[in-house]
C-alpha cells in the first residue's frame, strides 16, 4: 500500500512500482548551515550583552574594536549585534519552515501505468503521464549530487505536457527511478500486429 501517494487515487488492477520524495539532502544543507552558524553567533552576543562566564574572549575584544571604530558604547554595540544576528537567526527558522513544506508537499510515484506528481498538503493536486505516452527519461547528476545520491529526472512525453518537461530535483536513487518507469513503459507496450501470411491459409 502506499504510504505518500493516496491510495484512493489508484484504479483497479494498478500497482505501485515506487513512490518518494525529494532527499532531505537537496532541500536542508543551506538552511541547517545558516541556523547553525547564526545560531553560535546569537549565543556568542548574547553571552556577551549579558555578562554570561562562557562569553568568548575573542568575541568580546573584536566587539570592543568595532565600538571604537563607529564611537559607541561596547554595550550598544553589543545590543545590535545580538538583535542583528538573533533576526537573521529567526530568518533561518522561517527558512527552514518553507523548505520543510516544499519537501513533504510533493510526491513522485511510478505505477504499473502511470507516473505521477501529487502536489499540496492539505489540498492535493494530480499530475499524471499515462506510461505509454512517455518518450524518454533523462537523468543529470553533478559530482557531488552522485556521491550524494540524488539527481534530477526529467520524463519527455508524448504532446509535450507540461508536467513531461518539468525538472524533478532532488530524487533519490534516480537511475533506479530511471529505470523503473522505462519498466513500466516497456511491460505496457504492444508487442506489435500479427500479419496474416497467405501461405499459412493453404
Amino acid at each position: 500500500m502506499p504510504k505518500l501517494l493516496k491510495a484512493t487515487y489508484l484504479a483497479d488492477q494498478e500497482y505501485l512500482l515506487e513512490e518518494t520524495r525529494a532527499t532531505g539532502l537537496f532541500y536542508f544543507p543551506g538552511v541547517v548551515v545558516w541556523l547553525l552558524l547564526f545560531g553560535v553567533l546569537t549565543v556568542l552576543s548574547a553571552a556577551t550583552k549579558y555578562g554570561w562566564s562562557f562569553a568568548w574572549v575573542s568575541y568580546t575584544s573584536a566587539l570592543s574594536t568595532v565600538a571604537g571604530w563607529v564611537h559607541l558604547s561596547v554595550g550598544t554595540v553589543d545590543s545590535y549585534v545580538f538583535y542583528f544576528f538573533a533576526l537573521l537567526f529567526v530568518v533561518g527558522l522561517l527558512w527552514l519552515i518553507v523548505r520543510y513544506l516544499r519537501w513533504i508537499r510533493t510526491v513522485y510515484a511510478v505505477t504499473s501505468r502511470r507516473v505521477i506528481v501529487q502536489r499540496g498538503i492539505l489540498g492535493r493536486d494530480f499530475d499524471e503521464i499515462p506510461v505509454l505516452q512517455v518518450r524518454g527519461v533523462d537523468v543529470k547528476q553533478t559530482v557531488g549530487q552522485r556521491i550524494l545520491g540524488y539527481g534530477t529526472v526529467r520524463v519527455s512525453s508524448e504532446g509535450g505536457s507540461s508536467l513531461g518537461n518539468e525538472d524533478w530535483k532532488g530524487i533519490p536513487k534516480p537511475f533506479r527511478f530511471q529505470k523503473l518507469i522505462e519498466n513500466a513503459v516497456s511491460s505496457m507496450e504492444p508487442t506489435g500486429p500479427v500479419r496474416w501470411n497467405p501461405s499459412q491459409s493453404r
